[in-house]
């Protein structure tokens, strides 16, 4: 039987949806019951709790044979100090690891995460694999996400009116895209069959490495707009921009920094490509286009 936390999210979904198809009881914990009743009804048992919540994770825990221990990656833009929540759910997945005798854990994490600075968010993560790895007796394996295709879909709205899509990233700078869909499948996978032992490393890296100005002229070509296209904007414009929306001061600055860091290539894939790191996340930009972005484009489009 498998724990899936932050079930509610799209890589925590995606691994239960893996799990229940393939036979295996799970246990689905999410903040929101109601949510998860779509995996309810293909069998899941759904607990309902805060992830900063210990006590109610530790319950959820017991007699697992493993758990899948997620920060979900959803920024609350006026968060005063997300690292200071990303550091409360680490540690309360932590105790709750820690009390409950688990002993299998397959963790979220993301590309950059060796580096215990100048990463944004991703410093959150950092701290995260630090803190549950030191707990004896389990065996943990972090899944290192390379950059979610999902981002894109962020953009679907200004694309729809401007053709264009605008981001701190050079334009031509190779970034290792992946699903969420596939992340998930694959921490589903691992936790069912992975013989990893102790604590160890795997970075997802995707189909293959995509820049932006390639993913947009995939987009251009799928909604048939010649006129479509890339700008990389200033990490001060994309501060301001984050800002203006109401994003916090906070968040606005450690998103600066991923811009950053990726352009600096501070955060880049460490492990070599191959059928262990892109096999199993091998969903295509051109799929996740046609699949995901290009229907949301059409219902955006201000006919």
């Amino acid at each position: 039987m498998f724990v899936i936390t932050g079930a509610n999210g799209r890589t925590g979904r995606a691994a239960a949806g893996h799990l229940l198809s393939a036979g295996y009881p799970v246990r689905a914990v999410g903040r929101s019951a109601r949510r998860l009743a779509d995996l309810a009804a293909r069998g899941a048992e759904v607990w309902e709790a805060d992830p900063t919540d210990s006590a109610a994770l530790t319950d959820s825990f017991r007699g697992a044979d493993g758990i899948y221990a997620v920060i979900q990656p959803n920024y609350i833009p006026d968060h005063p100090d997300f690292g200071a929540f990303q550091d409360k759910v680490a540690a309360s997945l932590t105790k709750a690891v820690t009390e409950s005798g688990v002993t299998r854990v397959v963790g979220l994490s993301s590309w950059g995460a060796r580096h215990p600075k100048g990463t944004g968010p991703v410093m959150g993560l950092h701290r995260f694999e630090q803190r549950l790895s030191a707990v004896p007796g389990v065996d943990t394996l972090w899944l290192r996400a390379g950059y979610f295709m999902e981002n894109l879909l962020d953009h679907v709205h200004t694309a729809a009116a401007h053709h264009r899509i605008s981001a701190p990233f050079e334009p031509d700078l190779p970034l290792p895209f992946v699903t969420t869909r596939d992340v998930g499948a694959r921490a589903g996978e691992e936790l069912a069959n992975g013989t990893w032992h102790g604590t160890e490393v795997l970075e997802l890296q995707g189909e293959r490495d995509v820049s932006m100005r390639e993913a947009v002229s995939v987009i251009a070509k799928a909604v048939r707009a010649d006129d479509f296209t890339y700008e990389q904007t200033s990490l001060a414009d994309f501060h301001a921009e984050l800002r203006s929306k109401g994003v916090s001061l906070n968040v606005a600055d450690m998103m600066a920094e991923v811009g950053e860091a990726i352009n600096s290539r501070h955060t880049r894939t460490e492990q070599p490509r191959t059928a262990r790191t892109s096999t199993s996340t091998s969903t295509s930009i051109e799929r996740f286009i046609e699949e995901e972005f290009a229907p949301r484009y059409r219902a955006a489009r201000p006919d």
